[in-house]
Formats: structure tokens, sequence, C-alpha cells
């Protein structure tokens, strides 16, 4: 029998959590409720910390949280790693200071600037301080993606605020993301490839089905921005390509053999934007078309 504690809102879990976790560590660090708002309008409710020598602050984000208490873990389980999170890994001070300091230098960040697109109707309201324009029916974005020594990532979008630091013009910043594109590893590979890579060794039906994304695959949609790379796999095959957008990170190639019709193609992304992928990760739900006589990409018809 769920106990009362158990039938807390997210909004009282939220109030709970913040008034617990700031007894644990004390006076030195200010715990404060923080909304963030992610890609395509996702909000993610959580916890912001301040402290004196710290400059960045860390939020620890709640909703995984408590969809844990949710199924039955013990607010003090979950008070416990909050403040372990923040205790036990500093949220790793080294990581946000260098963060802090390439934010406030673009000679130190010019170098990890790369484009992201992101859907520009359902990103309005992020967009409105984040430096982008018009691509398709996309929005053209620039990030600072950092790498640490475990190889995880981290990216920060540029925003009006870091571009008037960096005192460079908007131009600058796409004309070095677009030459940063040049080192970050964008390819077209076989789906079957990707597929034995996995682990996966029975018996499976042959595809004409290519991904392309970037080494990292992040935000590796940004490859439809890569022409010459499509237009030089177009030729190789001799087909013009239709483009999925599975997610921001990847898009799915199919080379037009005349077996595919705008409705077949919207069905497969829909599936996949519905059943498998995240809120944050959508970027359209609509194929686009990349013609290789005209060296360019367009919505499909």
């Amino acid at each position: 029998m769920k106990t009362e504690e158990m039938t807390m809102s997210f909004e009282e879990f939220t109030a709970f959590m913040r008034e617990k976790v700031q007894l644990v560590l004390g006076t030195d660090v200010i715990v404060v409720s923080k909304s963030v708002l992610k890609n395509n309008g996702t909000r993610l409710q959580g916890l912001e910390f301040f402290k004196e020598t710290v400059r960045i602050s860390p939020v620890i984000y709640l909703d995984g949280i408590y969809k844990e208490y949710e199924r039955g873990r013990s607010m003090a389980d979950c008070v416990r790693e909050v403040c372990s999170l923040y205790t036990v890994n500093q949220w790793e001070k080294k990581k946000t200071e260098k963060i802090f300091h390439m934010i406030c230098s673009w000679e130190e960040s010019r170098t990890k600037i790369y484009p992201i697109l992101l859907p520009y109707e359902k990103n309005r309201e992020l967009l409105k301080n984040v430096i982008h324009k018009k691509y398709l029916d996309l929005a053209l974005c620039s990030c600072l993606t950092l790498e640490d020594e475990e190889r995880n990532n981290m990216s920060v979008r540029v925003t009006k605020g870091i571009l008037q630091q960096w005192e460079i013009s908007e131009e600058d910043l796409f004309r070095q993301a677009y030459e940063n594109m040049q080192t970050a590893g964008y390819h077209i590979i076989n789906m079957m490839q990707i597929i034995k890579e996995c682990g996966f060794e029975g018996e499976m039906p042959a595809t004409n089905m290519f991904v392309l994304t970037n080494r990292k695959q992040l935000y590796g949609a940004a490859g439809i921005l890569e022409t010459d790379l499509l237009k030089g796999f177009s030729d190789r095959i001799g087909k013009n390509l239709f483009i999925l957008p599975s997610s921001i990170h990847e898009v799915i190639l199919i080379p037009d053999e005349g077996r595919f019709g705008e409705s077949l193609l919207k069905e497969m992304i829909m599936d996949v934007n519905e059943n498998v992928l995240q809120e944050e990760d959508f970027l359209a739900d609509h194929a686009y078309y990349f013609d290789r006589e005209k060296g360019e990409v367009r919505v499909a018809e």
C-alpha cells in the first residue's frame, strides 16, 4: 500500500528535494529550483547549485529521479543521490571551469564550434536567445562542443550573450563552424554495417539504406550541409537521394529508385518519431531530397 509520501506530485517532490538537499549541503551552497528549456520545447526541472568559489552553477535534473521515486524508491535515497552527484563528483569542477574559460575566449573556443540543426517551429522560444539562421524549414545554430578524458561530450549552444563576449560577428561564427565540419569526421555508412557493428550475427535482408552522421554521432544531421559529400556519394551510385531525418544526430539516405512515395516515407519517419525518438532529438516529420544535378537539398515534394 502506498504511503502518503509516495503520493507527492512532481512539484511537491521538487520542493521537498530542494529543501532537504539544502539542509544536507549547508550554507556554503545555495540550492534553487530550476526549469531548463531544452530542444523542441522540452522542459526539464532540476536543482541549481550556486557556490561562491565556482563560476558556473551546475543543474541536477530531477525528472529521472522522480520516475524512480514513483516506482517505489524512498525519498531518503533520492536525496542521497542528488547530494552524492554534487558532493562526491563535485560536478566535475575542472570541466565546468574549462567551459567557463572557453566561453570567455573566442581563441580558445573557435576550433570546437560546430553547426547543429534544430526544428525551427518547435524551437521558436529557444531561438530567441540563440544565434541562428533559417535553413529550409530548420534552424541552423552553432554549439561549443567539448570532450573530457573519458570521451564524454558536452555541448553549449552559442547564445547572443556568448557571441557578444567573443566580440565576433554571426558571419564569423558560422564560417568557423563550417570550417570545423571538415575535421568532424562526417561519413556515410551502409546500415547493414552499423547493425553488424552492434553485434547482430543472424541472417539479415539486404538494405539499400545508408546513415549520414559524424565521428561523435553528436548533432550529425548537420551533415546535410556537406553537399559535396552528398554529391560525391550520389554520383557514385548514380541516384538522387531521399533524406530521412531520423534524429538531430543522424539522417538516413535512401537512393531514389522510384520505389518510395512521399506518403510511405512520411509514414516511416513518423513511426520512428513516435515510437523510438526522444522529443529532444526530433528533427522533422517529413523527408528531404538531394538533387545531384543541382547539388542542393530541398524539402521532398
